[in-house]
């Protein structure tokens, strides 16, 4: 009876593995306009970009019986071509590229909204791939913000139900004004919605996320088996191992075109029954061939080079860097900063590091190549939360790196902030608490109260040394510090005759 048992166990797997459907799902997330490869320390290799990207997703399709290619948003704002204007669409240069890499769909990050809600709509009208939003309502129509707030994908006999579900913190991410006609449903009401009929119609349902790992966690733990993927992004992260929550598959690919996620599954009558991943480094070690995308990235960087003469703003004053002390645009760029993002995020203080100014411009007319030689690190902003003691921790560390210059200084928008150097305790005029007089917002600084800065991801990564005290709470909004600081430059210094613009 045993053997016999074992025979039939032994005959249902195998015809269970004859019947399962394997599914190659290759997926990408925050790529912020990376369009051009990185050289990296290694001679001859390069990362990233649209281009290599391109190479690893058709090796990768080459090598699987059936594929799909999914996004989980933030595909806008980073990068000057992510900025430009194609068919009157900011970013439709790089709906234009995913159109030719073959995407099979995404939904919304918060940087889809950056401009204004109708070049959203616009964005999605211009994609051949669906925007999928199952928790983002047009209030006007009552329809999803996207082209459907669900979708159904057949490859080769396998149905692929999928969803989309945008932060509900999107109005904190981006100026309000710009989703005021959006009803952002909680994310088990979205699904609930839509999960019975999109179950009933598929083999497989699979969750694309824009919403961090934190908030997918606890949205898994409150579904039940009928999802069975999470494909998340909007932290940033990478899971080179699939994890699970309640059961349910997370998988994360990072950012900015590192790496290319790739997990093969099998599927056995609604269920997957395997899942592996790996994380594909962006990389290539020789020259690539000349395809159609590659000209239209090349015609576009055309248009860039012509862009980047073109005279933006007219500054008031020279602008000349100095690592160790306090300069007018150190003092600016600190102050832009914050301005640039006091509506969205609402910080008390804004820091920037010196030695990241790395060209020195005269009073008067500027170009956009100025400030892109000016502040030449793709350096992404960032907004993290800490206590007034660490802001005086930090004002004390800053004034010995003035003085003992193993790094550069920090910059401050707090008012108060002390413009000469630390002279040390021996020193007849030194007061061994000279912060006791900042004030941030017009009160006085408490050592116990916490703040939010609002900054870049370097500062972040060195915060040893930058800032003496480990930031918490970070996000890295995915926006380049230069491209705020070009919006803001060309709005206090506009050209002549363009005062009137907004």
């Amino acid at each position: 009876m045993a053997r016999r048992n074992l025979i039939l166990f032994s005959l249902l797997a195998f015809v269970s593995l004859l019947s399962a459907l394997p599914l190659r799902i290759l997926y990408t997330g925050d790529t912020h306009g990376v369009f051009e490869a990185r050289p990296l320390k290694q001679e001859g290799t390069y990362q990233g970009g649209y281009q290599i990207l391109e190479h690893h997703l058709a090796r990768e399709r080459a090598s699987a019986q059936r594929w799909i290619y999914l996004d989980s948003g933030d595909q806008q704002t980073g990068t000057i071509f992510s900025s430009l204007v194609t068919d009157g669409v900011v970013g439709g240069a790089v709906i234009e590229v995913f159109n030719r890499l073959g995407l099979d769909a995404c939904t919304f990050g918060n940087h889809e909204f950056d401009f204004s809600y109708s070049n959203t709509q616009a964005l999605v009208r211009k994609a051949e791939y669906p925007f999928i939003s199952t928790n983002l309502i047009d209030k006007s129509t009552g329809t999803s913000v996207g082209r459907a707030p669900t979708v159904v994908i057949e490859k080769d006999g396998l149905r692929i139900g999928i969803m989309g579900l945008t932060l509900i913190e999107l109005p904190e991410k981006v100026k309000a004004e710009n989703v005021a006609q959006i009803d952002i449903l909680p994310y088990q009401e979205a699904i609930g919605r839509h999960l019975d009929e999109l179950d009933a119609a598929t083999d497989l349902i699979i969750l694309l996320t824009h919403n961090g790992f934190k908030a997918d966690s606890l949205l898994a733990e409150s579904l039940d088996d009928r999802v069975d993927i999470i494909i998340g992004g909007h932290d940033h992260i990478a899971l080179d191992q699939p994890y699970q929550v309640n059961g349910i598959y997370l998988l994360y690919s990072g950012s900015h075109l590192n790496l290319l996620g790739c997990s093969d599954i099998e599927v056995v009558d609604d269920r997957v029954i395997s899942l592996s991943t790996n994380l594909i480094p962006l990389v290539i070690e020789s020259p690539l061939a000349i395809t159609p995308l590659a000209e239209y990235i090349a015609a576009r960087m055309e248009v860039i080079e012509e862009e980047m003469s073109r005279v933006i703003a007219s500054l008031p004053e020279d602008w000349i860097p100095q690592k160790y002390q306090e300069t007018a645009v150190s003092r600016w760029l600190a102050q832009a900063l914050k301005a640039e993002y006091d509506e969205i995020f609402q910080p008390d203080i804004a820091i920037i590091n010196n030695g990241g100014i790395r060209k020195a411009l005269s009073a008067g007319p500027i170009t956009l190549r100025d400030m892109h030689e000016m502040l030449p690190f793709n350096n992404t902003v960032v907004v993290f939360s800490c206590y007034g003691r660490d802001i005086l921790a930090f004002a004390e560390l800053n004034d010995r790196n003035a003085i003992a210059k193993p790094h550069d200084i920090c910059q401050s928008t707090a008012p108060g902030w002390p413009t000469g150097v630390y002279k040390g305790p021996n020193y007849p005029e030194y007061d061994p608490m000279p912060w006791r007089k900042f004030d941030l917002g017009g009160k006085e600084l408490d050592p116990n109260t916490r703040y939010r800065v609002v900054s870049h991801d370097y500062i972040v990564g060195q915060w040893d040394k930058y800032l003496g005290f480990k930031p918490f709470d970070v996000y890295d909004t995915g926006e380049l510090l230069l491209e705020a600081m070009i919006r803001q430059v060309q709005k206090q210094y506009p050209l002549p005759g363009e005062e009137s613009k907004d």
